[in-house]
């Protein structure tokens, strides 16, 4: 998400000196720290009682279907699902579709 690097830490760093000032740095640091402090545990508070509601409700099955990562750690290693199979599938049916529409606007027009 954000990629800094070494020198980009440094240009941070610098302008923070210069602008806050040498003795200022520790105590903002403190400040910022907790900042990112309390922005993690409202971040877990949230996902917790997000989880609590879901299972208060017997909604499992829609927290599943949310959590892609959740539903895959259930699922059975063999599940019997063959994605090229249903591609075919989907395929097949398409083209019959398109075959019917191709053969009804035949038919509209030698009427």
């Amino acid at each position: 998400m954000l990629d800094f690097g070494f020198p980009e830490l440094l240009v941070i760093v610098a302008v923070a000196v210069i602008v806050i000032g040498p003795q200022e740095i520790p105590a903002v640091m403190v400040a910022i720290g907790r900042l990112v402090r309390r922005l993690n545990y409202m971040r877990f508070a949230v996902s917790r009682q997000f989880d609590e509601f879901m299972n208060d409700a017997d909604m499992g099955d829609v927290a599943d279907q949310v959590n892609f990562s959740r539903q895959m750690s259930r699922a059975p290693k063999d599940a019997g699902f063959d994605e090229a199979a249903e591609d075919a599938e989907l395929a097949r049916e398409n083209e019959v579709e398109t075959d019917e529409q191709e053969e009804d606007s035949d038919d509209k027009k030698s009427s």
